[in-house]
């Protein structure tokens, strides 16, 4: 063998042996190192996640506790007869007296928090009995509000007044903090803990305008349109004292100052003749809101 055969031999022997160090250092070292960094860094940012999550739940059940130990109890039944029996003694507590307050409740509702519950509240009395009502209900510490609440005055009785609420209240699903069956107790600062924040509902003359005395039209409301038999009836209703009154086409119809009668009735309005003229009123409108008719239009109808 020449030597410059045997020169070559060697270098060919060298490149495989860097060729083939190379790609064992990459593949089976390299890469693995690699791998194993990208494994670690990805680990170590899902569990700096879940710190960060396990702190956010610390701190929202921290939070949370407070609206827990308000819940109303998770049994429906409860629920509802202890919250009932509640607003029944806030009412006599703020002076209402007994035999005008009604607490209705209605069928709960399911919700993903819990349950919804909502209950209708009708009295009658004064607006300084009222804002120690809502002094005392926002003092509590339950889960509700009120949602909606409508006065109307009482007719003779300047002073007296009619209301009625719809409140809704929750109950939570996790409810780990009190008996199953036991209502929350103590108070809780909503609004204002002041009764002095409330008592100027009262002082603010609400009824300045019934008080000198109130015109039962004004709350008379044409509420629908009833067909019994082959004859239509037409349904009113009166705001002051919860009473209805009811029309058939030619019958008279009365109401405080309004003194009248029922001449037609058309799909969503009807016609009052009163002293010669012609009224239209329309759905949800009082009779004080009834507006006159053009004396060419009665000529027409005859």
């Amino acid at each position: 063998m020449s030597s410059r055969n045997f020169i070559l031999i060697v270098g060919l022997a060298l490149f495989l042996m860097w060729y083939v160090s190379d790609w064992a250092y990459k593949t089976l070292y390299l890469a693995p190192r690699q791998e194993l960094g990208n494994e670690i860094t990805k680990l170590s940012g899902e569990i700096a996640t879940g710190r960060n999550n396990l702190a956010d739940m610390t701190l929202s059940n921290q939070q949370n506790f407070g609206f827990y130990s308000r819940t109303l109890p998770p049994v429906p039944n409860e629920a509802q007869s202890q919250y009932s029996f509640w607003l029944l003694e806030l009412l006599l507590y703020s002076g209402f007296e007994s035999n005008h307050n009604h607490v209705t409740p209605r069928s709960p509702v399911r919700v993903p928090t819990g349950w919804s519950y909502q209950f209708n509240v009708q009295s009658t009395g004064t607006l300084a009995q009222l804002s120690y009502f809502l002094f005392e209900f926002y003092y509590a510490p339950f889960l509700h509000r009120i949602s909606t609440i409508t006065l109307a005055p009482v007719e003779g009785k300047p002073e007296q007044l009619t209301f009625s609420m719809a409140i809704n209240a929750l109950a939570l699903n996790t409810y780990p903090y009190q008996p199953m069956n036991r209502m929350p107790t103590g108070y809780i600062q909503r609004l204002q803990n002041d009764l002095a924040a409330y008592q100027v509902i009262e002082n603010r003359n609400l009824l300045q305008t019934a008080r000198g005395g109130i015109d039962r039209a004004d709350y008379t409301f044409f509420t629908g349109i009833v067909e019994i038999g082959n004859q239509k009836e037409v349904w009113f209703s009166v705001r002051t004292d919860d009473s209805r009154i009811t029309a058939k086409l030619g019958a008279p119809v009365q109401s405080g100052s309004f003194s009248g009668r029922l001449v037609e009735i058309l799909d969503q309005d009807i016609v009052l003749d009163r002293n010669g003229e012609r009224w239209l009123l329309t759905a949800g409108e009082s009779i004080s809101q009834a507006f006159a008719l053009p004396p060419e239009t009665a000529e027409v109808n005859e």
